[in-house]
Order: structure tokens, then C-alpha cells, then sequence
């Protein structure tokens, strides 16, 4: 926790307001950030939950949630009615997922004097072909070239290969998890993944419960180191950056995806080319507009300069977890600090080395062994282990709209250490599947 100068200084002025109130998600991660967020204030907080009416959720976690309301969030009235006797109780009001963005954007308006991003800003930030346009109208250097598909066409195809060339990225405006996200290097490749990603959107965007238009762009390939850094921006466009986080994609890795396969903390990347990383993202949020929020920006070092893949007025996945164990502070409370107009508490010296990796099948296909997950839960650095898929599950590619297999959060005392046992794992884990007819097909590594 914070220590006794850092709870000095925190604000606490709405003390007759206790509701955290999460718009169309929660998780044990921000049931505790809540907890944390109490001890700093030294008071019980609530914690509420506004979500759609079909939305499952576990008994476990439903008893953790102290108002929980459920309400047709396409229709303004059903929300106002369903939030009234609340509205003057609500301390913050936070959104998570990126799913939940847009539901933020209907629920805000009726809580107009809490810190919040302007809707416009949030809707921005959360659309890929919005952003792309605000940056090339305000910092066209920071952003790659782009073309909004509308429907496939050989016109679209001319125009692709004239103004983007190739290799080239094809990419969905508003889903998470590299769903869609897919390489093409030729014409034959664009025409046929280009086919596909409009005829699977439309079905993906549903799966993962996104109530925004599904849109697709095609834009310029950039060759170079990923990072990604979140920040906080206070009401005024002041900016907090939390520490780089060192990315290499399923592409690096040998997978023919482009999923973040190992997320490093902390990274070796000089203090000078942070800093240039750190100005790219101010431009973007400043560009943007979002204020009084946590800031997810991905960004590519290229030979050109920083250039952002995204940026999103929300934390990042798995930073949380990634930042506690590298540095000891904690990103969903800060999350919450700055939401209630306090300075977020940021550690910058490493204390272990930290990655967060997952795997998925090189084939897709029914999973007949996961081999290497003995060995891999006995690793010393071994934080938490993830499984989303089992034997005889069908797993299939991240770019398809599939979950990863394993994950794994490891932390050493050394950066060699920490890359040792990545290696481990790397040999370790093998994912045989299955096609129809039968015939197994081993995920062998290309590292």
C-alpha cells in the first residue's frame, strides 16, 4: 500500500458520495482496487455494476457487487430510470473492458459533474478509424497511412495497393485481443484476407458483446520494436506515465498471428527513446481529448520514429498484474485516484523482472495435448498460470477471433533469469491438435 506521506495526499472531498460504479463489467481486479481505494480513504465504499440484462455473470461475483442494476443500455430512459435513485451517491464512474466504452458514453451524460473523458474523446479513442483521422489531422507523423474499407471491391483493392502498398495491415476499428488483426504481403493474400474479415466481423463483434458499428481499415505496415505505455492524464491534460512495457508479437515468435506473445517489464529501452515514446503519447491524448482517465497507447518504434498503434482512454490487459510485481504500485487504484482528482502513486524502480506470455496452437484444430504444463506450474517465477482452452476444445488463431491456450505471469530477480525461463516455457509447452479427419498436428516453435 501506499505509505503514510503518500495517504497525505489524498483527496477526499465527496465524502458524502461511496459508489464505484462499473459500467458492463467486473472483475476480482477491480473488486480489489476498490479495497484499496477504501483503506486510502479510510471509509466503506460500494461497489455497483450497470450492465446489460442478459449479461452472465458468476454467484461468486455477484455477491461481491453491492448494486448491481440491469437495464436495456440501448435506450437512454431505461438507463436514467434505472440509475436515478443513485446518481447523487456516485463517487466515479469507470469502464473497463473495451467493450464497455461505448456503454460509458450512454451512462455518462447523467453524471455530468464527475471527472470524465468527453464523449466524443471516449468514442475516439475507442474506434481505430476515428483515431487514425484525428491524428492525421493534428500529428499526421505519429500515425501510419490507412483507408477505411466500406464493402470489398477490386476498386478497393486498386486503391489499397496504390495508396498503402504493401505489406500491409488489416485491421477492425473496435475489437480487442488482435481479433482480426492480419498481415497481408501480396495481392492474392489481401484479396483472400480481406474476404474473409468482412464476412467474420459482423459475427465476432457480436461474440464480444461491442455495440458499436463493426468497421474495418487497411493501413501501412510498420516494421519495428513494439512497447506499450499507460498514463495518466488529470482534469487539466496533466500527464502521469507508468513505465514502458517491452512487447514481442506471435509474428516474432514463429505464428503466423500477430497477438502480443510476451509482454516484458522492465524493458532496456534507453531513458532518452522513452522519453520520445512518452511524447508521442501526450500528442495523441492531447489530440484526442481525453482527460480525467487512464491511458492505453501501443506504439511501434520504427526507423521513421514512434508511431502509435492505439490509444485508448482505458487501462491496458494484464497491466495491473504486470506493474505489481515489476514495480509494487497498483493500476486499477490508480485507475481510481484519478478519477476522483488525486495524483496517481507510480513506483519507477524495478524491484523483479516481469512477462506476461501466452500461447496459442500453431494448426488450428481440437486440442488432443497440451504437453510442458507440469514443468511450467513448477517454475519458482511463476505468478499465475491461465488456461482458457482444454483437451478437446477446438483452438484456433488469435487473428479468428480465438482465446489463447495458456498464459503464464513469471518475475525474477534478473532480466537473464527471466529470459531463461521464458525459454523454458518456450520448449516446454506444446499444443497438438487435430483436423477433421483425424491427423495430428504438432505446434512446433520457429525460435
Amino acid at each position: 500500500m501506499a505509505t503514510n506521506k503518500e495517504q497525505l495526499t489524498i483527496k477526499d472531498k465527496d465524502r458524502d458520495k461511496d459508489i464505484i460504479l462499473f459500467v458492463g463489467r467486473i472483475n476480482n481486479d477491480h473488486v480489489a482496487s476498490v479495497r484499496d481505494l477504501e483503506e486510502l480513504l479510510d471509509r466503506k465504499l460500494k461497489i455497483g455494476l450497470i450492465t446489460t440484462q442478459n449479461k452472465k455473470m458468476s454467484p461468486e461475483m455477484e455477491k461481491k457487487i453491492d448494486i448491481l442494476i440491469r437495464c436495456d443500455m440501448n435506450k437512454l430512459n431505461n438507463i436514467e430510470d434505472a440509475v436515478m435513485k443513485y446518481r447523487d451517491k456516485v463517487l466515479a464512474l469507470m469502464a473497463k473492458p473495451e467493450f464497455s466504452i461505448e456503454l460509458l458514453t450512454r451512462v455518462a451524460p447523467l453524471f455530468p459533474y464527475l471527472r470524465l473523458s468527453r464523449n466524443r474523446s471516449l468514442r475516439i479513442s475507442n474506434d481505430k478509424l476515428e483515431m487514425r483521422k484525428t491524428f492525421r489531422r493534428y500529428y499526421p507523423k505519429i500515425s501510419p497511412k490507412f483507408i477505411h474499407v466500406k464493402k470489398y471491391s477490386e476498386a478497393i483493392i486498386k486503391q489499397i495497393i496504390k495508396d498503402i502498398g504493401f505489406p500491409c495491415v488489416i485491421k477492425p476499428t473496435n475489437l480487442s485481443g488482435s481479433k482480426l488483426i492480419i498481415n497481408c504481403f501480396y495481392k492474392e493474400e489481401l484479396e483472400k484476407n480481406l474476404k474473409d474479415a468482412m464476412r467474420k466481423i459482423n459475427s465476432l463483434v457480436k461474440k464480444a458483446s461491442v455495440v458499436t458499428v463493426p468497421k474495418i481499415i487497411v493501413e501501412e505496415f510498420m516494421e519495428g520494436q513494439m512497447y506499450s505505455i499507460d498514463a495518466y492524464v488529470n482534469t487539466y491534460g496533466k500527464m502521469y506515465y507508468t513505465p514502458i512495457i517491452e512487447i514481442k508479437t506471435g509474428k516474432d515468435a514463429g505464428y503466423d498471428d500477430l497477438f502480443m506473445y510476451t509482454q516484458i517489464a522492465p524493458s532496456i529501452l534507453s531513458k532518452e527513446e522513452e522519453k520520445k515514446a512518452q511524447d508521442v503519447v501526450n500528442k495523441g491524448t492531447h489530440a484526442i481529448g481525453l482527460k480525467s482517465s487512464t491511458v492505453h497507447c501501443e506504439l511501434m518504434k520504427t526507423s521513421k520514429g514512434w508511431k502509435i498503434i492505439e490509444l485508448a482512454g482505458r487501462p491496458g490487459g494484464f497491466r495491473d498484474e504486470i506493474f505489481y510485481h515489476a514495480f509494487g504500485f497498483k493500476h486499477h487504484l490508480n485507475d481510481l485516484l484519478i478519477h476522483i482528482g488525486n495524483k496517481p502513486i507510480i513506483k519507477k524502480k524495478a524491484k523483479k523482472h516481469v512477462v506476461f506470455m501466452k500461447f496459442w496452437p500453431h494448426k488450428p484444430g481440437k486440442i488432443v495435448a497440451i504437453k510442458g504444463l507440469k514443468k511450467g506450474k513448477e517454475l519458482k517465477s511463476l505468478v499465475r498460470f491461465r488456461q482458457n482452452k482444454k483437451v478437446g476444445d477446438y483452438a484456433g488463431r488469435s487473428k479468428h477471433g480465438h482465446l489463447s491456450v495458456v498464459g503464464f505471469t513469471l518475475a525474477t530477480k534478473t532480466r537473464a533469469d527471466l529470459l531463461g525461463d521464458i525459454r523454458k516455457l518456450e520448449k516446454w509447452i506444446k499444443i497438438e491438435t487435430v483436423k477433421r479427419n483425424g491427423k495430428v498436428k504438432k505446434t512446433k516453435k520457429k525460435i
